[in-house]
């Protein structure tokens, strides 16, 4: 795990002598606006994005600043941005805008688009950083945010690292700042997009604005070869390719169609096999984005539900959940941790569907086995050994206040051998179980 550091330097960006030397900060501060809704308040920012050979113009934030159901809903929201002093607001109570295609390789990135009709000065908006991620480590970096009930502020810090398109930082960012841009300090380019806090990691992360580039790049791509390359290739099914080609084989970009003409498959080939980046859409309406090898999902990917929301995300190995990953299932619950040949294997959480633990510990071919805790949702929980999916070997049962209600053996989910059972009053049982029993002396 990377390591984390204290050392952090604040500035007040609306200080005048500051925006007087760094134009670029006074930028910044310019392109960062409130949004307000009537369930949520957050922040978010205004950037550019290239979409082929156009310029597009976008409001960014995440689910934590505007979840995705509210910016699909009849709910007014209202954009409030200062321009130079000036108090100006957008109205998204008809025209929502969502824009689906640049956030469906990424976790937690809420896209808007801005239409002419909005009037924004394109001045203000920012850029993003287009260039290789994987070779930041140790890169100076800025954050500037609006912190609940607080005026806009900026900090500044090191990029630590960076793991499955997640930013690792040491730059201080504060409760209500969720959807704030984190910028490169040398070039102003966004590099990606303030998170809320994890309790569970020992360092502030932020969520990276590269896979929306990249899906805008590859888009791009696609969309200009496709167009180019018109040439229709019929199969005996009915199913049909367009794309590039090389002795005989599908190979380079190009789209493989169901005979309706819905797209099944959309990225790289080579030598006739999906390889490079992909996105497959099952008949059920389900996809998959993410990495491929020799016509195989391998490397990071996401699969999604019908519906659009994320299924799983994590390591595939040989078109199987492999490695670190997390797993969201339709009651969403979601288990991360890892993985062996499509199955939980090695260590591991459970959790209800509010966020809170249900099981951690380790896992054996998709079974709690090994040295585990489940907490019910009576907040009573078991911590002891597991065999098979259930309590086996030596354990404790708990209340939900920590008092230990049982200690002894388990077997196939129930006492048996030796335990002490203590009652509610105090008094308690020493001896032999059976099948869940008191049994002997």
């Amino acid at each position: 795990m990377f390591e984390s550091s204290n050392k952090i330097n604040e500035v007040d960006i609306s200080n005048s002598d500051l925006i007087e030397i760094d134009r670029n900060i006074f930028l910044v501060s310019q392109s960062i606006c409130k949004i307000n809704s009537l369930n949520t308040k957050g922040t978010g920012f205004f950037i550019k994005l290239k979409k082929w050979n156009e310029d597009l113009y976008f409001l960014v934030t995440n689910e934590h600043g505007l979840a995705e159901d509210i910016v699909k809903s009849k709910e007014n929201i209202e954009i409030i941005y200062d321009f130079e002093s000036k108090k100006n607001e957008i109205n998204l109570n008809k025209d929502k805008r969502f824009i689906k295609d640049f956030t469906d390789i990424n976790i937690n990135i809420i896209i808007i688009q801005i239409l002419e009709g909005d009037n924004i000065d394109k001045k203000y908006f920012l850029s993003p950083y287009m260039g290789e991620i994987f070779n930041l480590k140790g890169q100076r970096i800025s954050i500037a945010q609006f912190p609940k009930d607080q005026k806009l502020c900026y900090s500044r810090g090191y990029i630590i690292g960076i793991e499955n398109y997640k930013l690792f930082y040491n730059a201080s960012t504060n409760l209500g700042s969720a959807g704030s841009p984190i910028f490169l300090e040398n070039t102003r380019e966004v590099i990606g997009i303030y998170k809320q806090g994890n309790t569970e990691l020992p360092m502030n992360y932020a969520e990276l604005l590269y896979p929306v580039t990249e899906l805008i790049k590859w888009n791009n791509k696609i969309e200009y070869n496709l167009k180019e390359n018109n040439k229709k290739y019929i199969y005996e099914d009915g199913e049909y390719y367009i794309g590039g080609r090389l002795n005989g084989l599908k190979h380079g970009i190009g789209a493989i169609y169901y005979k309706n003409g819905i797209i099944k498959y959309k990225g790289y080939f080579i030598k006739d096999k999906y390889e490079g980046i992909g996105k497959y859409i099952y008949e059920n309406g389900e996809y998959y984005i993410g990495k491929w090898l020799n016509g195989l999902k391998h490397g990071f990917g996401r699969k999604y539900y019908n519906n659009g929301k994320i299924k799983y995300e994590g390591n595939f190995i040989k078109d199987k959940f492999e490695g670190f990953g997390k797993y969201i299932y339709e009651n969403d619950e979601y288990y991360f941790g890892e993985w062996l040949n499509g199955l939980k294997h090695g260590s591991g959480r459970i959790y209800y569907n509010n966020g809170k633990i249900k099981y951690e510990g380790d896992f054996n071919k998709d079974k709690f086995e090994g040295i585990g805790k489940f907490i019910y949702e009576n907040g009573e929980y078991y911590f002891g050994e597991w065999l098979n999916g259930l309590k086996h070997g030596k354990g404790n049962l708990y209340d939900r206040n920590d008092n230990i209600k049982y200690e002894g053996d388990f077997i196939k989910d129930r006492f048996e051998g030796i335990g002490k059972y203590i009652y509610e009053e105090g008094e308690y049982f020493f001896g032999k179980w059976l099948n869940g029993l008191k049994h002997g002396t």
